[in-house]
């Protein structure tokens, strides 16, 4: 199984995060934030694209997602719903195809004053028209306090979305915050529609809080989960979310223990 990584969960230094990026393995990256978290994608520094476009086009990495961080908000405020939905989205979109990524993250929508689900599946297949347009995927990512924030709500969205490249960024970790068993119950509910997933752990902390943890510090049963995508077939990679700081040495642990479970899994395949 091969691993992806956002670039910022090594350092949000974007030279400094490939360099140690390739010294741990990897040549996939997901995309989200440079130079400081205000600079989200696609609102980079000048330069910063024209970099990344340069090292894959050079053929040192591939890029597997990007994720600018839209609907992750509720409906109370329309025109930033439509900025997001006319500016973020479609630039998002642009930058992906340069950078040869297949696929947008998106959110679900927060639930809140006068959001209504009916609302969010139309805004979300008009964010399936923009990807398609631009011929990528479109990945609805799970998260806590949105519509879509377990894996059986995400996938009740997505198929009652009905579009082919519309699917889902499967994060157990917040599947487990939102109160639902990620694996096997939140995983047999995506199974079908899985375009992308986000390792991370977390620990849910009563009544609203939850802190992310290294794999194995939290409440996900990893092994199963891996275990499951492997025999699955799901994916051909996985994502590395470590979302704990220090992010290098965090990553560094995160990758050491990822691959203690892969060679359990092999020799559990084997017994």
């Amino acid at each position: 199984m091969e691993f992806s990584i956002l670039s910022d969960e090594i350092s949000l230094d974007i030279e400094e995060a490939l360099e140690h990026g390739a010294a741990l393995g990897f040549r996939k990256y997901e995309i989200r934030c440079i130079d400081d978290y205000e600079h989200r994608l696609p609102y980079f520094k000048e330069g910063r694209e024209k970099y990344l476009q340069a090292q894959v086009d050079s053929g040192a990495i591939e890029v597997s997602a990007v994720t600018p961080g839209v609907f992750k908000i509720d409906l109370s405020d329309p025109e930033r719903v439509r900025k997001e939905l006319d500016e973020t989205l479609p630039l998002s979109c642009e930058m992906a195809v340069r950078l040869k990524a297949p696929t947008v993250i998106v959110f679900g929508f927060m639930r809140g004053p006068g959001s209504e689900r009916s609302e969010v599946i139309s805004l979300l297949k008009e964010a399936g028209k923009i990807a398609r347009r631009h011929k990528l995927k479109l990945a609805v990512e799970n998260e806590p306090g949105s519509f879509c924030d377990t894996g059986a709500a995400t996938a009740a969205i997505v198929k009652e979305i009905g579009m082919d490249h519309v699917g889902i960024n499967w994060d157990p970790g917040n599947a487990l915050t939102a109160g639902e068993v990620p694996f096997p119950i939140g995983y047999e509910h995506v199974r079908p529609y899985l375009q992308n997933m986000h390792i991370k752990d977390t620990i849910p902390i009563p009544p609203d809080k939850w802190e992310n943890r290294l794999v194995g510090d939290g409440g996900v049963n990893w092994i199963g989960q891996l275990q499951a995508v492997i025999k699955d077939r799901a994916l051909s990679f996985l994502t590395v979310e470590t979302h704990v700081f220090p992010v290098l040495e965090s990553t560094r642990e995160e990758m050491r223990r990822l691959k203690i479970y892969l060679e359990t899994i092999k020799q559990l395949e084997q017994a």
